[in-house]
């Protein structure tokens, strides 16, 4: 493909006259931690009618450039990390598969940005600066809701680059560090605080690949060969590390050690636990929830904000952490005060480690926490208590286990797709966009006391596999893997082989053990490691599994428009799953996980408002107890 003899709107801006003097936004590549608004409009007019004569010019967007098509290719994969020669092995490649359908994905991605949103790259006024901000916003109407990088698509790659600085500057004057930090924190890519973003010459060059419709792609990344089917197979290692675990696992050491569970009130056995919560059938909006001998769902809070990604909890089930979408901040709701909202100062993918000692957050100042931090009490988190640390080797959507009889603690990272849904209509499982370069990244920690120290990162090869999840005890993994056109087939299950070599670090095998063929979201395992819990959104195929005569029946209708989620639990020794909600058109039931003494824990959002307000509801089943 020949470059176009005419430009694109968007390809080229025109810079302006000769800048007289240094201008740089101080912009801080750390996240930023709570929520954050923008300056009066008075304050911002007052910011440009005080401008100097020589105020920042307008930067070039991105300039053209003139290679061959097969040179283009070369040096933009190189740069993007694909798996071509002389790659970076440090860029997108980290987070991402880098297969010509992602790629294709992202592509389609920018040129829906800047057809949307950055539709000025002469940025003429501060309202076109202020829109061209907001569009790329998960609601571009809340001015305080968070950046997405899907909005900016091979964009975002640009995030750091000068035409944002100053596209910030003309926005919000005085306060464009704070906006743009933000900004930085929430959608730039690559993503973190320690990586090396592109030079304005290596994203001219991605830019240009991308704009010429990603020629040569073929030629230099051939189609990975990847799994087209899933052939189910659980090996007796799986009966056996369950039945281990069940005496020895952190259920066992959590109870030896007389953890206290949340509203227990010192019962005996855990299935007399929650008593004090309402039965979410006495509710109008729960009352189809239960599913006949698989529990039942008990309200442990009911809020009108809206969280971002996933949800977690500690082992004692007092403290349930989530992102929240519109303030640039996380929320932990303490239930033993009566589920009081501390805000936290990160933005989402919470951990609790399996022995209460502490806690993760990304994108914060710093982002492990001791446990001591939150019973305290106290009415806000900045992350930069006594004996909080930053790891920046701790990627996203990571993981949290600690290895039983005193060993390490460890976190877990690897390739992995966002999973939001629930805000609004959403008709199908999250995609598998993992390739041949997929990874599994274990980290490494001893606590020394007052923090947390961190090891030597160990890489472990996991192709086509992503979104893994770190048991209680390290020592299972499961990922969810890739199939054709980044479909799910199925999850793997990988028991982690982890030996300390003292001062040259741990080594890590991790031979498959089982694979299951269902899909769904990221898993969350128990902590005697015997069940695994999910969530599915609703498609036309779950039709008849929820009682319907098929897709077509009237009554199936609305889960066609307004979609629903379900959370299932599987026995991992047997693949038996059950599902365990019954979620009505529009309420999606997300992100289960469990505490210590085997209770699940998940939210629900609900789409429906009571009242013209929005609900989500923090949730409780005792169908794993049930089922032992």
């Amino acid at each position: 493909m020949n470059v176009p003899d005419l430009p694109r709107p968007w390809e080229v801006a025109q810079s302006a006259p000769v800048i007289k003097r240094t201008w740089l936004i101080g912009v801080a590549l750390a996240a930023c931690g709570g929520g954050h608004g923008s300056s009066s409009d008075a304050s911002i007019d007052s910011a440009f009618s005080d401008a100097p004569i020589d105020a920042p010019a307008l930067p070039v967007f991105r300039n053209p450039v003139s290679l061959p098509d097969d040179q283009l290719a070369l040096q933009a994969m190189q740069i993007l990390g694909a798996e071509v020669p002389s790659a970076s092995t440090t860029s997108c490649n980290s987070c991402h598969g880098m297969t010509r359908q992602h790629l294709a994905y992202w592509r389609a991605l920018g040129e829906t940005a800047m057809s949307t949103c950055l539709t000025d790259l002469q940025v003429q006024t501060r309202e076109s600066a202020l829109g061209m901000i907001n569009c790329l916003r998960a609601m571009p109407e809340v001015a305080t809701s968070d950046f997405m990088p899907q909005n900016l698509g091979i964009f975002a790659t640009a995030a750091r680059l000068p035409w944002f600085d100053y596209t910030f500057w003309r926005a919000y004057g005085d306060d464009a560090a704070t906006q743009q930090a933000l900004f930085i924190t929430e959608a730039a890519m690559p993503h973190g605080d320690t990586v090396t973003p592109l030079t304005q010459s290596q994203f001219d060059i991605v830019a240009e690949w991308f704009t010429r419709g990603l020629p040569q792609i073929n030629a230099f990344l051939p189609q990975d060969p990847e799994p087209t089917t899933c052939t189910p197979g659980i090996s007796s290692d799986v009966a056996a590390h369950t039945a281990a675990l069940a005496t020895t696992g952190w259920r066992a050491v959590n109870r030896d050690n007389n953890m206290m569970m949340f509203d227990c009130a010192g019962a005996a056995d855990p299935k007399q636990c929650l008593t004090n919560q309402a039965l979410a059938s006495t509710k109008t909006y729960g009352t189809t929830w239960d599913v006949a001998t698989h529990g039942t769902w008990r309200i442990l809070d009911d809020v009108t904000y809206r969280s971002a990604y996933w949800t977690r909890s500690s082992p004692d089930g007092r403290f349930i952490g989530h992102g929240v979408s519109a303030t640039h901040s996380s929320m932990i709701l303490d239930l033993q005060r009566s589920a009081a909202q501390v805000s936290v100062a990160a933005l989402y993918d919470p951990g609790f480690f399996p022995d209460g000692s502490g806690f993760v957050f990304q994108a914060g100042t710093n982002n492990m926490c001791p446990i001591s931090v939150l019973t305290s009490n106290p009415s806000s988190v900045s992350m930069t208590e006594p004996g909080c640390t930053n790891e920046p080797d701790i990627g996203l959507y990571q993981h949290v286990g600690k290895a039983l009889d005193g060993g390490d603690y460890f976190t877990i990272d690897s390739q992995f797709v966002s999973d939001d849904g629930g805000h609004q209509a959403t008709l199908r499982q999250p995609y598998t966009q993992f390739d041949a370069q997929a990874s599994a990244y274990f980290n490494p920690f001893v606590f020394d006391g007052s923090s947390y120290v961190h090891g030597t990162q160990v890489r472990v090869p996991q192709a086509f596999e992503g979104d893994s999840v770190l048991s209680p005890s390290a020592t299972l993994e499961l990922t969810r893997i890739s199939g054709p056109n980044s479909k799910q087939l199925g999850y793997v299950l990988h028991e982690v082989h982890a030996v300390d070599h003292g001062a040259s670090g741990f080594s890590v095998e991790t031979p498959e053990i089982a694979r299951y063929c269902m899909s769904g979201g990221k898993v969350a395992f128990s902590y005697d490691e015997r069940w695994i819990v999910y969530h599915h959104y609703v498609t036309a195929d779950d039709a008849v599994e929820l009682g319907y005569t098929g897709s077509n029946d009237p009554s199936f209708a609305l889960y066609l428009t307004k979609g629903a989620a379900n959370i299932y639990l599987m026995d991992l020794a047997t693949g038996v799953t059950q599902r365990i909600t019954n979620m009505k058109p529009g309420q999606y039931a997300l992100m289960p996980h469990f505490r210590s003494d085997g209770w699940i824990y998940a939210n629900v959002r609900d789409t429906t408002a009571i009242a013209g307000v929005l609900h989500e509801y923090f949730i409780a089943s005792d169908a794993a107890l049930l089922a032992e």
